[in-house]
């Protein structure tokens, strides 16, 4: 990659991380639910996506320490959100999921930030919405990259 390119590519950060991360804070306030931290919800929608899963590998998933992992989930789980239980193929392990209870609220919550955001959505422009249309392919990939990187 060329300096320019990496030079646009910081330019592109610089302005598309803090408007990420304000949109998500605003449909975060914007819809009732629990109070969960960024991790908790985070791992609320891993369990919701993968199913019962080793505490170590949803700790690799979601990029952070074992003990940040352990720290959500126990909070999780006190709130009736998720619940471990004894690994099927190896019972000296662990799996966590979420409880019945945990679904029904991931589900809620989804829905909830989903009609937040289209209210906001449908203020745009038919052009600035195909806009954000194509970005999610793009943004999509964004997300696998770092999911993916060591």
């Amino acid at each position: 990659m060329g300096s320019d390119e990496a030079a646009h590519s910081e330019d592109l950060a610089a302005r598309l991380r803090p408007t990420l991360t304000q949109l998500h804070f605003m449909i975060r306030r914007r819809t009732p639910g629990p109070e969960l931290t960024p991790s908790q919800q985070s791992v609320l929608s891993t369990l919701m996506a993968s199913g019962p899963i080793r505490m170590g590998e949803l700790a690799r998933r979601e990029r952070i320490r074992l003990p940040s992992t352990t720290s959500a989930v126990d909070g999780l789980e006190r709130l009736g959100l998720v619940e471990r239980a004894t690994d099927p193929t190896d019972r000296r392990a662990v799996v966590v999921q979420l409880s019945a209870s945990g679904v029904e609220t991931t589900r809620e919550l989804t829905r909830a930030r989903n009609a937040a955001l289209a209210g906001l959505l449908d203020k745009l422009s038919p052009t600035d919405r195909a806009s954000l249309d194509r970005a999610i392919d793009a943004l999509d990939h964004l997300a696998e990259l770092y999911r993916s990187e060591p």
